[in-house]
């Protein structure tokens, strides 16, 4: 397994082997991967392995990133950005299959008075058997001075580096800890912590449109 992924990918094949689905949908199997999101000791892992990098880095401001995959597909890495900082020790995730959970920590510039700031997008498919991709956007802040934010936008394929400017100035520095975005039936979930190392975490999904036309009459 590479390196900063955690957990066994749910597939087709895990939804067939438990006796309950005949002919597991994507939707089936992203529902399948959010229900055992805390299962297997995977989330814990992710958050050791960012605990251990932290424990390396040593003091300054940084950012523990964590990710997981809840589409019923792959997750591929497509880019990143850095406002201020960079990615330590280990890369971005390659790749992140349904029901993993994919980890790295983002420290702020060597020797400067900066903060952690700075994104990272993964591609999928989009639902149900379709050819085109779309892109999914992870943005963190933990600032020198001033408040924790992320944001995140699901768009289609190769939006975001030409707006990564605009994505800084009108979006990541007004928002909160919390950052949600539906496109294309899938939802992306984003959530940061306060103090100047914090847990930055990223859920991507494909809700089961069964359940959710149950919970928004609820």
């Amino acid at each position: 397994m590479a390196a900063g992924v955690f957990g066994i990918p749910i597939t087709r094949d895990t939804l067939i082997a438990t006796g309950d689905y005949d002919d597991p949908t994507q939707e089936d199997i992203a529902d399948y991967a959010m229900m055992m999101i805390n299962s297997n000791g995977s989330d814990i892992e992710a958050q050791q392995f960012v605990d251990n990098l932290k424990e390396r880095y040593g003091n300054g401001i940084s950012t523990k990133c964590l990710i997981y995959n809840a589409t019923g597909i792959t997750l591929n890495f497509a880019d990143y950005h850095d406002w201020r900082g960079h990615v330590y020790e280990t890369p971005y995730p390659s790749v992140i299959q349904n029901g993993q959970w994919g980890a790295f920590l983002h420290v702020k510039p060597g020797g400067a008075a900066r903060g952690s700031i700075g994104a990272v997008v993964y591609r999928s498919k989009r639902p149900n058997g379709s050819r085109d991709s779309c892109d999914w956007m992870f943005s963190w802040m933990i600032p020198f001075t001033g408040d924790n934010t992320v944001y995140t936008e699901i768009r289609e394929q190769g939006h975001f580096p030409r707006y990564w400017d605009y994505i800084y100035d009108a979006k990541l520095t007004k928002s909160s800890r919390n950052s949600t975005d539906w496109n294309y039936g899938y939802l992306s979930t984003t959530t940061i912590g306060e103090a100047t190392t914090a847990n930055a975490r990223a859920i991507f999904q494909l809700p089961h449109s069964k359940k959710a036309k149950v919970n928004s009459a609820l």
